[in-house]
């Protein structure tokens, strides 16, 4: 018996190319999209003119600054016990996020992150009593959110989620609802501090100037309740509240 020869013509060969090709799975990049959560979080001014008392001083609510948010798996906006660097600084002394945002975006641990700021109240970008600011995003389970306003009535003080901030998902669920337990009020530690809304060199006093304040002897920061026990600091939720909303 002859050997059978089995030739492969090119149109042969085109054909068993094409059913290989549409035989392999494609990757499909919805399953990555799947994984990925819309989330909005909400920061309103709660403050109103009984917040701060200070003897015989009219009541003053406690402006917040514009301020900066970052999305991101790991890493650190800033740290406690050590020194705030310069954009920090600008942040917490002055209410001015540019800095600090500028070194975010430039931060390859940093996922996304922006600015936010009043569209345009009496203050201009500050964000004054009754006023809200909203921003968006997408995030992944194992992402966190940390963001950054400046305390008003102070010399450098802001607020910021506790350590290395929030954590968006408990386990693969995302999270939802009045997250505001979860700030806390640090002390930059660059300017020596005034009592909170009577003092001479906070920024409410001088809208247009930078480093007025002396510095401070503790190069480090702090949560400013732990620094100044003496100090009549309003509670966190009178003054702030954050909110996040998710939709998958």
């Amino acid at each position: 018996m002859k050997e059978q020869t089995f030739l492969i013509t090119p149109i042969k060969f085109f054909i068993m190319a094409l059913a290989i090709v549409f035989t392999i799975p494609a990757c499909d990049d919805d399953d990555d999209d799947a994984d990925r959560t819309s989330f909005t979080v909400t920061i309103q001014n709660v403050s109103n003119t009984s917040t701060l008392q200070v003897g015989a001083l009219p009541d003053r609510t406690v402006p917040l600054s514009p301020g900066v948010w970052a999305v991101y798996e790991s890493g650190s906006m800033f740290e406690v016990d050590h020194e705030a660097n310069l954009a920090t600084e600008r942040q917490a002394e002055e209410g001015m996020p540019d800095m600090k945002h500028n070194d975010l975006t430039t931060a390859d641990w940093v996922e996304d992150n922006g600015q936010f700021a009043s569209s345009g109240g009496a203050d201009g970008q500050v964000i004054g009593a009754g006023e809200s600011v909203s921003f968006t995003f997408d995030a992944e389970p194992g992402d966190h959110l940390q963001i950054m306003t400046m305390f008003g009535q102070s010399n450098d003080w802001f607020y910021a989620f506790n350590s290395n901030g929030l954590d968006l998902f408990n386990g693969d669920d995302p999270i939802s609802g009045d997250v505001t337990s979860h700030i806390a009020l640090y002390d930059a530690g660059t300017e020596l501090d005034e009592l909170p809304g009577f003092g001479l060199t906070q920024k409410v006093d001088h809208p247009v100037s930078i480093d007025v304040g002396l510095t401070d002897p503790v190069d480090a920061i702090k949560v400013a309740t732990s620094r100044h026990t003496t100090f009549n600091i309003p509670a966190t939720n009178s003054v702030i509240r954050v909110s996040v909303v998710s939709e998958n």
